[in-house]
């Protein structure tokens, strides 16, 4: 069996060109930063005031940090879209927007808002086609990378191979030796 090129491994891997992703991952978080000016206008002390806990006014601050740091990490991803640490980062900070705003919804529906809660809900919604992108993505160059590994593994190998073998011996008639 012949190895292929590592060029062709990584076509067949069908991972987007790194211009793409430098130019598609900046724009991950525009879609959560149409959050930011709908947490402003909630109100945790005024729900704890109607009897909803205390803790919601830290989830609030919570979900706002999480905007913030989503955007320093995808400013990260975009500066090295191959970098996996990043990309995973990135998509675990989306999670944690979605896991947040789902207790902050139930809450803003109950104690300030139905349509406020509605609304952030939609978008939290429209993140999930974002996250699905970014996970699919990981995907690719999880696969990109296992590639790379198999390639330069089984390379390594033979390289061992040539080395431990033993000098081949040249066949065919001795020369005749001189008096």
């Amino acid at each position: 069996m012949t190895a292929l090129p590592l060029a062709l491994l990584l076509a067949q891997v069908g991972v987007i060109p790194e211009w793409q992703a430098r130019r598609d991952i900046p724009q991950l978080p525009e879609q959560v930063k149409k959050l930011l000016p709908l947490l402003g206008q909630l109100d945790p002390q005024a729900w704890v005031a109607k009897g909803a806990s205390p803790t919601y006014a830290d989830q609030w601050k919570s979900a706002q940090k999480e905007v913030e740091y989503l955007e320093q990490s995808t400013a990260r991803l975009a500066g090295q879209p191959d970098k996996l640490t990043f990309a995973l980062d990135v998509f675990f900070r989306l999670q944690a927007i979605e896991t947040r705003m789902g207790s902050l919804v139930e809450a803003i529906r109950k104690y300030q808002n139905p349509a406020l809660a509605d609304l952030l809900q939609s978008i939290v919604g429209e993140n999930l086609t974002v996250k699905a992108g970014l996970q699919q993505y990981i995907s690719e160059v999880a696969e990109q990378r296992e590639t790379e590994w198999r390639v330069m593994e089984s390379e390594a190998q033979r390289c061992r191979s040539q080395i431990a073998a033993p000098p081949k011996t040249p066949t065919g008639p001795r020369p005749a030796k001189k008096p």
